[in-house]
């Protein structure tokens, strides 16, 4: 049995790319669901505060972000060589980096400016001062859209151009970039009514999305909460220790990291248990978990000297 436990809920576009990318790689999980918003009790002990979507636990080492997730999974060899073939690592990640960034980033506000009259009220308050800080307005999301869907279209045609060389050749060897175009498209096609029609005008990134969609997401067991929180009490980080590249941060110094963007993300502090070009952990404790080392990419992230919570 897999020790690889995602904290998500289903609907949640980057949830469903780590499932997809758990698929890819042929793996079993436990699968412990967590609420869509905030507060989320029996989430945060494991996180030091993080409320993003989703987490990837194993044991007692915490690993937060997607790209920091597929990081994590490709440190064992059968799985990198299955989300990453010949090695190709930083290329993938890059290419998922730029959509995560550039092109969901527009999506999310095509779909959150289309759904200002249906969803929850508290669910477009939550997202909007999530992805676009405290000073969005419907007003402007509204005034903004045309240009915004045009920005889309932009860069699914960039997507489609360099995919339509691999699709038509028939050489689709899939990997972690094509997860990216996949839960893209899934969350265009879902989310937002003119999603289908949209994406009908780039057949390869259609096609991608079916081939990655045919692998499913592995086998998942479902978990409680609470039986995670025991999971980590009784284990320890297992993770690396050390700071691998020249910085003015110290081993052990008490550290802030947050979204490197305008958003209502909480800081998460702790105390620097590793740092290196790619990833920065710290050393988190409470008492429903005990000792947690809690994993960030650098990349998308600020990290900032801060004093001893309370």
């Amino acid at each position: 049995m897999s020790d690889w436990i995602l904290h998500h809920y289903w609907p949640s576009p980057f949830a469903h790319k780590t499932r997809m990318a758990l698929g890819l790689a042929g793996l079993e999980w436990h699968s412990v669901e967590i609420p869509r918003v905030p507060p989320k009790p029996l989430l945060m002990p494991l996180t030091a505060g993080y409320r993003r979507t989703p987490v990837l636990q194993r044991g007692a080492d915490i690993y937060c972000d997607t790209q920091n997730i597929a990081r994590a999974l490709a440190e064992t060899d059968a799985i990198k060589q299955s989300l990453f073939p010949h090695g190709a690592v930083e290329s993938a990640l890059m290419h998922s980096e730029w959509i995560d960034q550039t092109v969901f980033a527009l999506a999310v506000r095509v779909v959150i400016t289309t759904s200002l009259e249906s969803a929850p009220a508290d669910f477009i308050q939550d997202r909007g001062d999530l992805y676009f800080g405290s000073h969005w307005s419907t007003e402007g999301l509204k005034a903004d859209l045309p240009g915004v869907i045009l920005q889309l279209n932009s860069a699914l045609q960039r997507l489609e151009d360099l995919s339509a060389v691999r699709v038509a050749n028939d050489a689709l060897v899939l990997s972690y970039a094509d997860i990216a175009i996949a839960y893209l498209a899934w969350f265009i096609r879902g989310r937002w009514p003119d999603g289908p029609a949209c994406l009908s005008r780039y057949p390869s990134l259609c096609h991608i999305e079916s081939a990655v969609d045919a692998l499913g997401h592995g086998q998942d067991h479902p978990l409680e909460a609470e039986q995670a929180l025991t999971i980590a009490k009784a284990a320890t980080p297992q993770s690396k220790q050390g700071i691998a590249l020249p910085t003015q941060f110290s081993l052990g110094q008490w550290v802030g990291v947050r979204p490197f963007l305008n958003s209502s993300d909480p800081e998460v502090v702790g105390r620097l248990r590793y740092l290196d070009a790619q990833r920065v952990s710290i050393d988190h404790d409470d008492a429903q978990v005990g000792a947690v080392a809690v994993h960030f990419p650098v990349a998308g992230y600020q990290i900032r000297a801060a004093h001893e919570p309370g």
